[in-house]
Formats: C-alpha cells, structure tokens, sequence
C-alpha cells in the first residue's frame, strides 16, 4: 500500500457571518454553522489549490504526477491539474490528472495516487472548492472555500494507506443541471443517504480489514452538514473520534476539500501508531478507508486558521456576486 510524506492545508483569511445572512433573509432557527470560510474575490479553487500543495511540497522532491480535485474550477475546457503544475513550477513531464464528479472525489483521488506510485514515485493529490450558492441557498448549503494537499508515495512516509470499502445508492440530494450557476438540494434526502451509506461503507471496512471501527483513533469525514456527523453514531463511531475533526459547525461545507482538512486536522492530532478512519460521501457513494500512523506526523497547523477574521454582510455579497458578474 501507498504511503502519505507530507501534507498541506488552507484555509481563506475571512469568515462570513451566517447568522447575519440568515436574519437578512427571514429565516427562523438557529444558523447551522457559526461562519462560512470565504475565499476573498481574489481567491479561487486554484489560488488555494497553490497554497496548500506549495506547503505539502515544501523542499522536498517535486511529484512524478499532480491529481487536482474540485467541483468549481475557475474556468473550462482547460485542466487545473496542469495548470496548477505550471503554477508550482514543476517540470513539463509531470503527468496531471483532473478529477471532479462530486464532493467524496478525494478518496477516488487517493485510489488513483496509490496506483500510480509505482510508474511516477510519488503523486502530489490537491483538493480546492468553493461551491457558492449565492442567495438563501447558503442557510442550507453552508458554502465554503479551503484546500488540502498530499505527497502519496510508494514508501518512506508517515502514514500507510490500508484497505477501503464502498457503498453506493442512486440519489439525488445535491446537484446542478447543465449550467446551472449554484447546487439544487433535498436536505431530508441528504441526512438520510448519508446516514445509510456511510454507516454500511464502514461496516464492510470493518468485516473486509479486521479493525473495528472504535479502534480508529480519529475519524476523517466529508461533513456537508452537521447533522450529517451526528448520524455517524449510528455507524459505532463515537463523538471523541470526530472531536479534533470537526469543523462544519463552526467554517461550513468545504466540498471536495472537506475530506481533506478533516485528514489535515486529524494528522495534526495524530500520534505513530494509532489509526484514522477517512469517511468520504458524495452523490449517493461513500468510501470509507483505514490509515495507519507508522510515523508521527509532521503537522500543518491547520487548526490554528480555524477562527479567520470576521467579515461584514456588504463585504461578502459584493465577493459572491462580483466573483460571477466579472473577470479577477
């Protein structure tokens, strides 16, 4: 099994004020995330992209290939992975792969990686979204920015790659249609495919490896919601596992990227020996894989980016609109 060396993480500076935007529009209840993590108008799934992979790579060997995940690239026709290669100044030769499809396309990315270690030596996998939803949909959707990054190797890192299992339902909880600008959702199809799918992906992974699921020490999961991660008790993973990887409720949903910072904020808490549990959903498809801390791990601090710095109402509907009405 592939092995995982380094890893980066980001996170934009600015964070949304979601109880504001929810009064702005007359929604009851209380705000389902204390802030959304918002990329300011000169920010987008590439610029964070960067950030987080040139922190992954720090001085070590540039990759033999680039997988760059997102569901919001800033443009068509054109792969970010390549792109993102040239950004980095890493050589002509790199080979670049462009994953998208839905928001658990990480774990894909890691399936992919692990394969390709024995041609290209080590894969450098990125993780960048910003899925804006730009009117009341945000109470519900909770969009966010952030980006993680990670050098999967053949050997010699801090974290082996083990055995993975999936479950699959045909659904449609979120979605676009042809060129639609933001996502079409059914909350109540969302928090119950979720809670089906990801709780048999992990009891295969159980049957399939041997681990049970409470001997993972950190739980990693896509977190589109927090009601989503309450439903995880149903699948025998308990609130201490989730403690340090938890984040939805406090900066929102991060798409593809979500899996990723949860990882992030998992290895940065993670000690040699003990376990992690990556938990991915997206459209209907959760892959749940076992990762053993062989190392301890060199730590990103992503955890101390968490807070950000508060922006106003004004600031963060002139950012959503503007990103759409012109060019930056």
């Amino acid at each position: 099994m592939a092995e995982i060396s380094r890893y980066g993480a980001y996170l934009p500076k600015y964070r949304a004020p979601l109880g504001e935007i929810q009064k702005f529009f007359g929604r009851p209840g209380r705000p389902r995330s204390k802030a959304l993590s918002t990329p300011a108008l000169d920010e987008d799934s590439l610029t964070m992209a960067y950030e987080a992979a040139d922190q992954a790579l720090g001085d070590g060997r540039p990759p033999g290939a680039l997988v760059a995940v997102t569901m919001s690239p800033p443009f068509g026709l054109r792969k970010v992975s390549s792109t993102l290669a040239e950004a980095l100044g890493l050589s002509a030769a790199t080979a670049t792969y462009d994953l998208g499809g839905h928001s658990g396309s990480l774990a894909d990315a890691f399936a992919l990686a692990d394969a390709l270690t024995a041609s290209a030596g080590s894969v450098l996998v990125v993780a960048a979204d910003y899925v804006v939803s730009f009117e009341e949909r945000v109470c519900d959707t909770l969009s966010g920015g952030g980006a993680a990054a990670f050098v999967v190797t053949g050997s010699d890192g801090f974290a082996r790659l083990g055995a993975t299992a999936k479950a699959t339902v045909d659904v449609y909880d979120v979605w676009f249609l042809a060129r639609e600008r933001e996502p079409r959702y059914r909350m109540e199809v969302l928090f119950e495919t979720t809670s089906m799918v990801m709780g048999a992906a992990v009891k295969q992974l159980e049957q399939e490896s041997g681990t049970a699921t409470a001997d993972y020490r950190h739980v990693a999961a896509s977190q589109p919601h927090p009601q989503v991660l309450r439903t995880l008790g149903k699948a025998g993973i308990g609130n201490d596992q989730l403690a340090q990887t938890s984040f939805v409720a406090d900066i929102g949903n991060l798409g593809v990227a979500s899996l990723g910072i949860a990882l992030a904020l998992a290895f940065d808490n993670a000690a040699a020996g003990e376990k992690v549990l990556a938990l991915s959903y997206g459209a209907g498809e959760s892959i749940a894989r076992g990762i053993e801390l062989v190392a301890a791990p060199p730590p990103a601090g992503i955890g101390d980016k968490l807070a950000g710095e508060a922006i106003d109402l004004g600031t963060y509907y002139r950012w959503t609109r503007g990103r759409q009405a012109e060019p930056h």
